[in-house]
């Protein structure tokens, strides 16, 4: 007689299975109009102009709503009053109109004045909020660009309303400016929409600010350039100087010269870095045909090479002072900076120094070209001490540096000890100091010597 064997598995009869509460939180329905309605609710009581009981009361009402999920809607709702559609058209309650205490209505009318207060407002009800709930900060720097994507559909004054908003949290330091990268879209900055965002966003952040943090502000978020915020056409430097100069912000103006400046500085260290990279791949083929002829040269190769290569670094560098009037100390430090730059380091550190003195053996006639003032060494000398120190690799090799500098006619005694005595910088001096002090005393002697002499002279023709 066979048994059958069941595969039913057991089951407990009359227990209700519970599912997880973050499980029920997945699955729910996403309903952004209900989270809306749920925040008109919760300042129902509360009258318009009382912000410290409505930020209490949104303090509060973090426990029971779920803000994380509705972060994005709810960023939207503070900005705009309502919920931004696809299509970015801005959707209000239908019967209650915008948020009350949305950006949108604290700063709509009045005066400029009366609008940034309006603004600080809000961003004061965004701050405590977010001190609360941390990861809302996240949240609604990441939905601003989402707001600011849409720019183009809104009218001017909400434009103006939410640049001003958006400025003040910047100023205040709630959030970075990573989000007007998405400005430089063309479809916003082709008819001058991202330019006038910014120019207003630019003019609440000056109020507060420095220049100079404006461009620490711009170099975190990787924001290169303001003009990329122009009209494609309109992008060059007439037409920016013109713009700022129309909107009285001379501090744009300013940071703008700055950072072409830098722009073609380093557009000069990088084609100087081309001209020796060229120079020392030719110096390499040379010495590899020389081996396959069994050794056949006498070495003037590598001379021709290098010489030709420092008369064409002269030129580049010559070609660009007069273009842009730089004097001879701006431009040392870069050609200095073009030929570290060349240089592949190895691994091991005791051929760091050999190779940073060939380098300057090399090129020595390009750098002795552009040092011919004693500014200009002075120039030379403290920055090869900040491009030691920074450089931990070469930190042990300034000393030698600087002897290998003066041997090739680069730096004078002169110029050695006057940094020695009065024009060492700071940054790892004691150090440096040390690793010269045998050379300075010898270049002292010599000095004293040289003194003596001359008085010596002085007294026989007397």
């Amino acid at each position: 007689m066979s048994t059958q064997v069941s595969n039913e598995k057991p089951s407990l009869n009359g227990v209700k299975i519970h599912a997880r509460k973050r499980d029920a939180k997945a699955q729910a329905k996403y309903e952004p109009e209900e989270f809306r309605s749920s925040i008109f609710q919760v300042i129902s009581d509360i009258p318009n102009t009382d912000f410290g009981k409505i930020s209490a009361a949104l303090d509060t009402a973090g426990n029971t709503l779920d803000y994380r999920r509705y972060g994005d809607t709810f960023f939207e709702v503070l900005a705009t009053g309502g919920i931004i559609a696809p299509g970015g058209i801005i959707k209000d309650d239908e019967s209650l109109g915008k948020l009350p205490f949305s950006l949108f209505v604290l700063a709509r009318k009045g005066t400029y004045d009366e609008q940034l207060a309006g603004a600080k407002i809000w961003a004061n009800l965004i701050t405590r909020l977010t001190r609360r709930y941390k990861y809302l900060e996240r949240t609604f720097a990441e939905t601003s660009v989402h707001v600011l994507e849409n720019i183009h559909r809104y009218g001017d004054e909400d434009n103006r309303m939410l640049a001003i908003g958006l400025g003040v949290l910047v100023s205040e330091g709630f959030m970075p400016m990573d989000c007007f990268r998405i400005l430089q879209k063309d479809h916003l900055t082709k008819d001058g929409v991202a330019l006038g965002f910014m120019t207003d966003v630019l003019r609440v952040y000056l109020r507060d600010n420095s220049g100079q943090q404006l461009s620490k502000a711009l170099k975190s978020a990787k924001i290169r350039q303001l003009a990329d915020f122009f009209p494609a056409a309109k992008r060059d430097s007439d037409c920016f100087v013109r713009h700022f100069e129309a909107q009285d912000l001379p501090q744009i103006i300013e940071l703008h010269a700055a950072q072409q400046t830098i722009a073609m500085r380093d557009a000069l260290v990088a084609e100087m870095a081309r001209i020796v990279r060229d120079a020392q791949r030719a110096a390499e083929d040379k010495v590899e045909d020389e081996d396959k002829n069994d050794g056949d040269g006498d070495g003037d190769g590598d001379d021709a090479v290098f010489a030709a290569a420092n008369v064409r670094l002269a030129k580049a560098v010559q070609k660009t002072m007069r273009r842009n009037s730089w004097s001879e100390h701006d431009v040392v430090v870069l050609v200095w900076d073009a030929l570290m730059a060349s240089v592949e380091w190895p691994l091991r550190p005791d051929q760091t120094e050999a190779l940073a003195v060939q380098q300057i053996r090399r090129f020595s006639m390009v750098l002795e070209a552009f040092t011919q003032s004693p500014k200009s060494e002075i120039a030379l000398l403290k920055h090869v001490q900040m491009h030691c120190y920074s450089e931990p690799r070469l930190l042990k090799a300034f000393g030698r540096m600087v002897y290998e500098l003066y041997e090739v006619d680069v730096l004078s005694d002169s110029a050695i000890l006057f940094w020695a005595a009065k024009g060492v910088r700071f940054e790892g001096k004691t150090e440096f100091l040390k690793q010269t002090e045998s050379f300075v005393k010898k270049l002292q002697a010599l000095e004293d010597a040289d003194d003596s002499d001359e008085e010596e002279s002085e007294d026989d023709e007397e």
